[in-house]
């Protein structure tokens, strides 16, 4: 049998097949040398136990993080977010809105609400104590509820 007629098939293959073992090779080393790069290069044993250690710290500092996350989130819960603000006219014998009602709440709906009540001759002011939207302690006039309702809808 006479091979000569297959001689640049079989080359062009032998070609082929050494393109794709050198590809592989150079794959194997470069991803070789991305595990090992920043280690002492002594042996393999060495370069995965680096890396394990590595991984391990980083589950650490993740779980610390992911603690002190949680933790801001519930510390967020607490800072003012609801807030509701009205200017009105309590007595018919002063002129314009000097009076207002000023309401600042937190996520849970806890904080307080600030009225003042400006008349002739003198200005008040007052402060409640709102816990879950309402007053545990003092009567709320109706606009002190309308602001507070006002807060809680935004």
């Amino acid at each position: 049998m006479n091979l000569e007629p297959f001689y640049p098939y079989i080359i062009t293959l032998a070609f082929i097949w050494l393109a794709l073992l050198s590809f592989f090779i150079f794959r194997l080393i470069s991803h070789y040398n991305s595990l090992t790069s920043g280690t002492k290069k002594t042996d393999l044993v060495s370069t995965l136990n680096s890396i394990l250690k590595q991984l391990h710290d980083n589950q650490k500092d993740i779980t610390s993080t992911n603690a002190r996350l949680d933790q801001e989130i519930e510390n967020a819960k607490k800072h003012f977010k609801c807030f509701g603000f009205k200017r009105f006219n309590p007595f018919t014998d002063t002129g314009g809105d000097q009076s207002f009602v000023l309401t600042l709440l937190d996520e849970n709906h806890d904080g307080f609400v600030i009225s003042s009540l400006h008349g002739r001759e003198n200005t008040r002011v007052y402060a409640k104590r709102i816990s879950l939207g309402k007053a545990p302690d003092q009567a709320l006039s109706k606009e002190e509820l309308e602001v507070i309702n006002q807060a809680i809808k935004k």
